[in-house]
């Protein structure tokens, strides 16, 4: 009993130790302005939502000039898994990490072995010279300054990042002009790939065109392998599609949420009335809200069979015929409308921004400009 208890506290020693190394390399990368600005994963404050709003604004900017935009997006195989360490330490040394903190890098990678058992036969025991720990707390950071110098091989570009999701938007005065310069950056990325001992997955790598002259041929590639065109993707858990009117990610959050019709109709006279509503928002909800900043800004024709759907669901859960007012089911909930939602998220979004900047990316400091700044330019102009 005295051995178990031994290594249970050596263990729970041990995360301790990785948590404070893991706070002090962060706040050493966040003091010292390192990380690259458009890394949205893994780090206090960013969040894939964040990342949304970048990059649909940065798109809707360029189709206001009429520009035509390309939006690329890469698939790492295996990243975490692929990691040379021998590059990150020299990626530490670089930043700044030297002397004891990078001896003491360099012993929590070393002496890792693994194994394979199959059918109750092990393999050899075999050092781990590749990676980060899987579930460790500092695998993500980790990766993250491995990572962090891939912008340098695209000067002036803007690559977007959420861990190891690296998606470029390249915009051009039309079709031509923007393929061949996403060709060009493509060619320099896969050169900053092989020389990191990445690989790029080219069958799950696409690229969808948006603006106008969006159905003219447009041919990427890759080391001769010719990139997938689609007509949407998955982006951080939005459908963005190239007419982005939003319709792809609606019908998807409409799948998702149509299978519980069936299923509350069985739970309402079983469960108590707040277990019900707990699992709305637990199972219903966050489908509804996440992203709804971006893909509830369309045509309410667009919306509307998700808003009558949510509408049956609050009937269901709360035992409400097809004639109670609508009002009543969301006042129970004490939630809003998918359209006074939107308003909401957009709200919190502006309120951030005035009164607690110090929580919004880097990228969102001067997202909005003061009526009065506006006063002032015209004023001086006079």
């Amino acid at each position: 009993m005295l051995k178990v208890r031994f290594s249970l506290l050596l263990f729970l020693s041990l995360i301790l130790i990785e948590k404070v190394m893991c706070k002090r390399l962060y706040s050493y990368l966040q003091s010292n302005n390192i990380q690259y600005q458009y890394q949205f994963g893994f780090r206090k404050f960013y969040s894939t939502t964040f990342g949304l709003l970048d990059v649909v604004d940065n798109i809707y900017n360029h189709l206001d000039v009429d520009d035509s935009v390309i939006g690329i997006y890469m698939n790492l195989e295996k990243a975490f898994d692929s990691i040379n360490q021998e590059i990150l330490l020299h990626k530490l040394s670089h930043d700044g990490i030297r002397g004891t903190m990078l001896q003491w890098f360099k012993n929590y990678l070393d002496n890792r072995t693994q194994f394979v058992v199959v059918n109750g036969v092990h393999s050899n025991t075999l050092p781990i010279r590749y990676g980060v720990p899987q579930g460790s707390i500092l695998g993500p950071l980790l990766f993250l300054v491995y990572i962090n110098d891939i912008n340098n091989a695209v000067p002036g570009e803007k690559l977007k990042l959420f861990a190891d999701d690296t998606n470029l938007f390249v915009q051009g005065p039309d079709i031509c002009h923007a393929s061949d310069h996403a060709n060009l950056l493509l060619s320099k990325l896969h050169s900053w790939f092989v020389a990191n001992k990445l690989t790029l997955s080219l069958p799950k790598t696409c690229y969808t065109v948006f603006g106008k002259n969006r159905n003219d041929t447009c041919v990427l590639k890759l080391t001769d392998y010719k990139l997938q065109q689609v007509d949407h993707c998955k982006y951080l858990g939005l459908y963005l599609d190239k007419n982005l009117d939003w319709t792809v990610h609606i019908d998807f959050v409409y799948k998702k949420i149509l299978k519980y019709v069936g299923i509350f109709y069985k739970l309402q006279n079983k469960i108590p009335r707040a277990c019900l509503r707990n699992i709305y928002f637990a199972f219903v909800y966050p489908h509804l809200f996440y992203g709804i900043e971006l893909y509830a800004n369309t045509y309410y024709s667009n919306l509307d069979k998700l808003v009558k759907l949510n509408n049956k669901l609050l009937r269901i859960l709360q035992g409400k015929n097809r004639r109670s007012n609508v009002t009543d089911l969301y006042v129970n909930y004490r939630t809003l409308p998918l359209t006074l939602l939107h308003h909401f998220a957009v709200l919190v979004f502006v309120h951030k921004f005035v009164h607690h900047r110090h929580t919004l990316p880097d990228v969102f400091l001067n997202y909005f400009v003061s009526n009065s700044l506006i006063r002032k330019m015209k004023n001086s102009s006079k």
